[in-house]
């Protein structure tokens, strides 16, 4: 979704995070890049989460095998570390950005364009369910003591949206139009309702119990 590609295709090592980072310095706040490479970007995310936590967001476009992208924007300097609520509620508005571009690329007749954010947003939707139920869910648990709660609902819901997405998928490979708009007001709905019950519950209970969850941040942007 971002005109600026970074293509890092083909470099070694030392000078991808060379590239990277010079890349990165160029961005004023709020401005994106979009970075290609031929393997996946493990190191330099590291790298940057040593040096600039905080002053970045890194969300997965595609996931190989044999291209990687990820969207790296520049977050404005000077605000309070973020929270669960902040990190999460966050990353639900940007797969909330990849759907309603997909979806209107379908209704407009466009499917190739929209077979190809529908791909984005399927491995956005991927990576936060992944985060959720990897890391952050598991940590919850353990700081509170709840297995059979408000995490084990969420994970049901996860279940339902993927399925959902999977009939779309399907519906768009066919070149269904008709289809991918029907699947996709039913999950407008589900992730309305499940999103609501994260961000106005779940992830203010989060921080209130986890204490310093910026480590875990970091995990769940690496995951």
């Amino acid at each position: 979704m971002d005109n600026t590609i970074l293509d890092l295709t083909g470099l070694n090592p030392e000078t991808r995070q060379e590239r990277l980072t010079g890349a990165f310095e160029g961005l004023k706040a709020g401005e994106s890049l979009e970075v290609v490479c031929d393997g996946a970007m493990s190191a330099e995310l590291r790298s940057l989460q040593e040096s600039r936590w905080g002053a970045f967001d890194w969300r997965p476009l595609e996931k190989g095998p044999e291209r990687w992208r990820v969207r790296l924007s520049r977050v404005a300097a000077g605000g309070k570390p973020r929270g669960i609520g902040a990190f999460l509620g966050e990353d639900h508005e940007w797969c909330d950005t990849l759907y309603a571009a997909m979806e209107n690329a379908a209704i407009s007749g466009d499917m190739e364009k929209a077979r190809g954010l529908f791909g984005e947003f399927e491995v956005g939707m991927a990576h936060h369910f992944n985060m959720e139920e990897t890391v952050f869910f598991p940590a919850f648990e353990q700081a509170t003591g709840m297995t059979q709660g408000p995490t084990m609902v969420m994970r049901m819901e996860h279940r339902q949206m993927l399925g959902v997405i999977a009939q779309m998928r399907q519906a768009l490979d066919q070149g269904d139009g008709s289809g991918v708009t029907r699947g996709a007001s039913t999950l407008m709905v589900l992730m309305r309702q499940h999103n609501i019950k994260e961000e106005q519950m779940l992830y203010p209970m989060g921080d209130m119990h986890l204490g310093n969850v910026q480590p875990l941040l970091q995990t769940m942007q690496a995951f």
